[in-house]
């Protein structure tokens, strides 16, 4: 990843797919929350582009690891 997207406050789709290790396709698919099982990711749109602020994601992963772990 280049220092603009680890540095930045809000992340593309693409900039974002990259930060989770996942493809685009599949991150557009949790955020409208078509994986069953999966928490839909926070996003908001600015024209025809998608941006997910970095502060969310790891919010998103937080709960995620949590819920993950109490299922167990």
């Amino acid at each position: 990843m280049n220092d603009r997207t680890t540095t930045s406050p809000v992340m593309t789709l693409k900039q974002t797919a990259a930060y989770l290790q996942i493809s685009k396709a599949h991150l557009s698919n949790v955020i409208q929350g078509k994986v069953h099982g999966v928490l839909p990711i926070r996003s908001f749109r600015l024209g025809r582009r998608v941006l997910i602020k970095r502060e969310w994601i790891d919010e998103w992963l937080e709960n995620s690891r949590r819920s993950a772990v109490s299922e167990c």
